[in-house]
């Protein structure tokens, strides 16, 4: 899709800003929503396994809501991060797993 190749590193630093942001205002409640729709449209295109799609998919929605405190938004931020952080695992092990 326009270039993208599916890496979630992009994804990882929109998160840590987001996560960054709990009671800190730097971010506004729109623009962390509006971050969270664009992530929302694109998950198709990340390489994401399979077996953790499903709770990072509900998160972003979570996130997308109106109504979150900052506090509650930097929470999930930070645990789709260490769901990123577990897929990033499994694909080193599934590679490793190829080469042998």
């Amino acid at each position: 899709m326009y270039g993208f190749d599916g890496e979630t590193k992009g994804l990882k630093i929109i998160l840590k800003r987001i996560a960054s942001n709990d009671d800190s205002g730097k971010l506004t409640h729109k623009e962390v929503r509006a971050y969270a729709r664009c992530m929302l449209a694109i998950f198709e295109f990340l390489r994401i396994d399979t077996e953790l799609e499903a709770e990072i998919k509900f998160l972003l929605a979570a996130l997308s809501r109106s109504g979150i405190p900052h506090y509650e938004c930097s929470f999930i931020a930070l645990k789709i991060l260490e769901l990123l952080e577990r897929n990033d695992l499994l694909k080193i092990q599934e590679t490793s797993n190829e080469h042998f």
